[in-house]
C-alpha cells in the first residue's frame, strides 16, 4: 500500500481544487439523486468524495488504511468510516448499491483481489465505480524514477505530485490486472476510459502526451 498517511492533510488540502476537473467527470458516471443508496467508498481518504455522495442523498460508508485520514473523514459528520485494507472489506455480500473508489486502487498489492471484494460487498445489479491511476504512467515513472524497464514485471515505483512537494512509493499495475477474466466473469464492464489530469499529475516527458488515469465502470451480474 502507499504512504498516505505521512501527509494526509497536505495531500487533502492541495488535491482538492486540482483534482476538481476529473472528479467532477468521474462524478458525471454516477446518477444526481442518490436518496437512500447505500455507497460505499474504497480509499476513501479525508472523506472529499463522502461530502459529495452525502449532498446527494447517499448513506455513505468509506474505508481507508490511512488513520489520520479517516480521522479527518470522520469530522466532516457525513457518514460511517473506518480503519481498513481494501483487499478485505469489513462488511457483508451484497450490501451496497454503488462501490466506488477515486486514486486509491493504485495503492493496492493486488489489484484483482480488491477489485473482487468491491464485487462482493455490491448488490446484484448494483454498480463499482473507479478511477485510478494509468498503468502506462506507472510505466514511464519507473522509467524515470526507478530505472524499471520492465511494464510486465511487479515492483515499486516512485512518484512526485503537487510540484514534487509530495513522493509516493506505490506497487506498479498492468492494464490486465484490473481487467482480468476472474473480474470480468462477475460483472458487465458498462465504461472504460483513459484520461490525462496534468498538472495534477507530474509530466515525467516533456510534451509526450500519455494517459495518467482511466476510468472503470462495471455493473455486477
Amino acid at each position: 500500500m502507499g504512504n498516505y498517511n505521512d501527509f494526509a492533510a497536505e495531500y487533502a488540502e492541495k488535491t482538492k481544487l486540482l483534482e476538481q476537473k476529473s472528479r467532477n467527470h468521474y462524478y458525471s458516471h454516477l446518477p444526481l439523486i442518490l436518496n437512500n443508496k447505500k455507497i460505499l467508498d474504497v480509499g476513501c481518504g479525508s472523506g472529499q468524495d463522502a461530502v459529495y455522495y452525502s449532498k446527494r442523498g447517499a448513506k455513505v460508508y468509506g474505508i481507508d488504511i490511512s488513520e489520520k485520514e479517516i480521522e479527518m473523514a470522520q469530522n466532516l459528520g457525513v457518514g460511517h468510516f473506518v480503519v481498513g485494507t481494501m483487499n478485505k472489506l469489513p462488511y457483508d455480500s451484497d450490501s451496497f448499491d454503488y462501490v466506488t473508489s477515486f486514486y486509491a486502487l493504485q495503492a493496492s498489492n493486488n489489484i484483482e483481489q480488491t477489485i473482487s471484494e468491491m464485487i462482493r460487498v455490491t448488490k446484484s445489479r448494483g454498480t463499482i465505480l473507479i478511477q485510478t491511476k494509468h498503468p502506462f504512467r506507472n510505466l514511464i515513472e519507473g522509467w524515470k524514477n526507478n530505472n524499471k524497464m520492465d511494464y510486465y514485471s511487479p515492483g515499486n515505483v516512485t512518484s512526485h505530485i503537487l510540484n514534487k512537494t509530495i513522493t509516493l512509493n506505490e506497487p506498479s499495475h498492468t492494464v490486465m490486472e484490473y481487467l482480468s477474466s476472474t473480474i470480468l466473469s462477475k460483472v458487465r464492464l458498462m465504461s472504460f476510459e483513459e484520461h490525462s489530469d496534468f498538472p495534477a499529475s507530474e509530466e515525467i516527458v516533456s510534451g509526450l502526451v500519455y494517459p495518467t488515469y482511466l476510468i472503470l465502470k462495471f455493473h455486477k451480474l
